[in-house]
């Protein structure tokens, strides 16, 4: 089953990149070079994508790898569907 991974958009773009001045990003974007996740805005989006999705994300998935833009987040998520 896919997952609708709308959400992890909306939450980026309205909770995080605000402080950016920030109010449309790109799939591909990096989001920590341009500010837009810093390492407490990180900690924000796993709770998030936890809550939101029913995930768990373990200490050492938490890397640019797999959080630096919106695509290789969505990935992450994808990668978890049942």
């Amino acid at each position: 089953m896919d997952r609708d991974t709308r959400p992890i958009r909306a939450f980026i773009v309205e909770r995080l990149a605000p402080a950016t001045g920030r109010t449309q990003l790109h799939d591909d974007e990096d989001l920590i070079d341009t500010g837009v996740v810093d390492s407490l805005g990180i900690f924000q989006l796993v709770a998030f994508l936890e809550e939101r999705f029913g995930i768990a994300i373990a200490d050492g998935e938490i890397t640019p790898d797999n959080f630096g833009t919106i695509a290789r987040i969505e990935q992450l998520v994808a990668s978890r569907g049942r």
